[in-house]
């Protein structure tokens, strides 16, 4: 039976801390969990859950926040080069997703779920919003390849793990 003593506050929190960071992801949230979970099933468990709870939160929370920062781009106090440097890497993200607006859910999906450096939620969150991505299915799309990067992380580390205790006799 799971006690609380089992499950450690400050792995909890370096999981969902690095499950949101840019950086790291589901990509440092799932391989520490597995690692500091140790032998416990349940306690990993909840690290790993942590970690992609986590990495699921940041499509809603970066899409509103890159709605706040673009009122604030395009206020008229803001600085006029600045701002007409931002529209026009919105023009150019717009006149490029017009070619492939059919595949634009597809792609969100797969740029978010290979767990590659410079992919993401945070990468997918920032190219729904410059392509002007439908909120929900942006947020659909982009769950879907944390959910799709979960798996492969986790199965990639577990078969890792599994392989080097086997090796070394661990």
């Amino acid at each position: 039976m799971l006690k609380m003593t089992d499950i450690d506050p400050v792995n909890i929190l370096v999981t969902l801390i690095l499950g949101f960071l840019p950086i790291s992801e589901v990509r440092g949230a799932i391989p520490y969990a597995l690692i500091f979970g140790g032998n416990n099933s349940m306690a990993t468990s909840i690290y790993v859950m942590t970690g992609v709870i986590a990495n699921l939160l940041i499509a809603p929370i970066a899409l509103s926040l890159l709605s706040i920062i673009e009122k604030i781009i395009m206020d008229e106090r803001f600085p006029v080069v600045l701002r007409k440097l931002y529209i026009k890497i919105v023009e150019i993200a717009l006149k490029k997703a017009s070619r492939m607006e059919k595949i634009t859910f597809a792609s969100l999906v797969l740029i978010v779920g290979i767990p590659l450096p410079v992919t993401g939620a945070w990468t997918g969150s920032l190219i729904a919003f410059l392509l002007r991505s439908d909120k929900k299915k942006a947020i659909a799309a982009i769950s879907l390849g944390v959910l799709i990067a979960s798996v492969i992380v986790y199965l990639a580390v577990y078969l890792g793990i599994s392989i080097l205790k086997t090796i070394f006799l661990l």
